[in-house]
């Protein structure tokens, strides 16, 4: 069955060795079972089933029932998944944990630019680098597939911590995108925006970002390979002590001093 063969995958990628995972969902589809009962069901030799057995109680995901034979029956789903859940939770919380002990208290910033290859990853770094700020945010987007839910509410925590929000744009709906949200921005159009989103070539500029007058990064979107998937690429630098930095944040900051002054006002410009 296809159910079976879903919950079994999804069981091994959360940790659980083949033959827990196929007793596991045998379990599931009984109301308990036997060790020769379970073997059937998940189609595993007998003499496996009952070491299985001990590592899924080991888990906290079977019961046993003493008894000639010995009777066996799964936790609730419910139960299962909060306790697969608790664990990983305590796997992320050990490795964060670990790895924040092991990074350096202070990173130097590098005179380098990245670059980027994949929309995903794109999006992370802006995530990242939005989640960051601590004073200023200026964001320029053309294409409203590239303000997606991620970094509206990105954006609406930097507002709640009073990061001041610039988003220039000539398209409408992230205009009105912008607008139907409670983000306390100041949205704008200029010459420079306007001629950045003039065309509809391939590659053209998708998104440019800037943080606290500091890293920059600038996207372009490339003709979709799949479809409603945007094809993005990027390069971006986490300082101002680099070229393309340097130049990028000129420009950003001469267009910030001529058409978003107002850092106060949330009204859309026209």
């Amino acid at each position: 069955m296809e159910e079976v063969r879903v919950a079994v995958d999804g069981l091994e990628r959360l940790g659980l060795t083949e033959y827990e995972a196929r007793c596991f969902v045998a379990l599931t589809r009984l109301p308990h079972g036997t060790a020769k009962e379970i073997g059937k069901v998940a189609d595993i030799p007998r003499s496996r089933v009952y070491e299985t057995m001990d590592r899924l109680r080991e888990r906290g995901l079977v019961e046993l029932q003493e008894g000639e034979p010995r009777t066996f029956q799964s936790v609730s789903v419910n139960t299962a998944v909060r306790i697969l859940r608790k664990k990983y939770e305590s796997h992320f919380e050990t490795v964060e944990e670990t790895l924040r002990q092991m990074e350096p208290v202070y990173k130097e910033n590098q005179q380098a630019v990245w670059a980027i290859n994949d929309y995903e990853q794109v999006t992370e770094r802006v995530l990242d680098l939005v989640a960051d700020a601590t004073d200023e945010i200026l964001l320029i987007t053309f294409d409203d597939i590239l303000l997606d839910g991620e970094l509206v509410d990105a954006l609406a925590a930097a507002d709640e911590r009073g990061v001041a929000i610039h988003v220039g744009t000539d398209d409408e709906t992230v205009r009105e995108r912008i607008a139907d949200t409670e983000i306390d921005a100041l949205v704008f159009t200029s010459g420079l925006v306007e001629w950045f989103g003039v065309t509809n070539d391939t590659p053209r500029i998708g998104r440019v970002l800037m943080v606290d007058r500091g890293p920059v990064l600038m996207s372009a979107l490339h003709d979709e390979n799949l479809p409603g998937v945007p094809n993005e690429t990027a390069a971006w630098s986490d300082g101002i002590d680099h070229g393309f930095a340097t130049f990028a944040e000129s420009v950003l900051t001469y267009e910030l001093r001529e058409n978003a002054t107002d850092v106060g006002d949330s009204t859309v410009s026209e």
